[in-house]
């Protein structure tokens, strides 16, 4: 890489990654169910995520400095729990922005990450967003069908089979750890992992 691209600044945000159980069920979803909903962009396998916090352009020379407040942050924490919840959309019911998945916090664990990451990263300059924090995986962006979209219509994310198919409907994972991603545009996957940031043992 030559000198002009490192100066260039990277997109950044900050995020919770899924299982890998969970990519693989997700990504065997795709695979069975894309040709039925014609969205433009599908999530690539490792790029499933929860973010966090969305950081915007940031000069490559900041990250030492963001990554060492963000390792700070995960000391205060210890592992949590989160849920795979059902299907939702962003935008238009008909023809929907966002395709996602939704997550439940069960302890309030991912909530209580989220506030002491923005408030960390303010003291930076990146401004908190003015709207309640909705986690949530993206599946896809961008329907493009001639057809109205129906949610309801829509085959369940999780196959009806042991190990997911359990009397509370409990799919869940283990949370010890958040990263920071640097987007890379038009390439599969698109995020790459600058820093991982472990949680403290419980």
């Amino acid at each position: 890489m030559d000198i002009e691209n490192k100066e260039r600044p990277l997109r950044l945000f900050i995020a919770v990654r899924l299982s890998d159980e969970l990519k693989t069920v997700l990504e065997r979803w795709r695979e069975s169910h894309q040709h039925l909903f014609p969205f433009k962009k599908w999530t690539h396998r490792e790029d499933y995520h929860i973010t966090v916090q969305f950081l915007g352009d940031v000069e490559p020379g900041r990250v030492p400095e963001i990554a060492a407040k963000l390792q700070e942050v995960s000391r205060q924490f210890t592992p949590f729990e989160l849920g795979f919840g059902k299907a939702g959309v962003f935008g238009t019911d008909a023809s929907p922005r966002v395709f996602w998945a939704g997550v439940i916090d069960y302890s309030n664990g991912l909530a209580k990450l989220q506030e002491k990451v923005t408030d960390a990263m303010e003291t930076f300059g990146f401004a908190k967003e003015s709207r309640p924090f909705r986690p949530h995986v993206t599946i896809a962006r961008k329907y493009a069908g001639d057809r109205e979209f129906r949610l309801a219509s829509v085959p369940p994310l999780l196959p009806q089979t042991a190990p997911f198919e359990q009397a509370e409907g409990k799919v869940s994972w283990i949370v010890d750890e958040f990263v920071l991603f640097s987007t890379h545009l038009h390439e599969k996957p698109m995020y790459e992992i600058l820093e991982s940031f472990r949680m403290k043992d419980s």
